[in-house]
């Protein structure tokens, strides 16, 4: 089967309501995990998106002064190491031009199976 890539863990859950933590971590609820330059200021997080009792989905963002390190891969790893530790199926989705969170993804442990996410938007109201 596939397991998350032994990358060494990295991160501290706090809750998403967190004043230190960006807005689109926010609306994830429960906790996120951060990690945190060293001046104590937010480097990069993971939201967790719980579409149902299975599956979880890991989003991950990273601060301009923070790319480059390797943050996203190690916290994407390491929240995909929990959410199978809790018995859920972690997700990871990105855009096809996004190459950056497609390597994330590839150095996490999610390989590209080719896989398409169709899906239906709502029509704006109409009067």
């Amino acid at each position: 089967g596939q397991h998350a890539a032994e990358l060494p863990p990295l991160g501290e859950w706090v809750a998403a309501t967190d004043e230190r933590l960006p807005e689109w971590l926010r609306p994830f609820g429960g906790d996120a995990l951060v990690a945190w330059d060293d001046d104590g200021r937010y480097a990069a997080g993971v939201g967790i998106k719980r579409h149902d009792e299975h599956g979880w989905e890991i989003a991950v963002g990273t601060e301009e002064h923070a790319r480059g390190r390797g943050l996203a891969r190690r916290l994407v790893a390491t929240a995909a190491s929990a959410i199978v530790a809790r018995g859920k199926v972690p997700l990871y989705f990105h855009a096809m031009d996004n190459e950056p969170s497609a390597r994330v993804a590839d150095a996490a442990g999610f390989p590209d199976r080719g896989w398409r996410l169709l899906f239906v938007l709502p029509r704006a109201a109409e009067g």
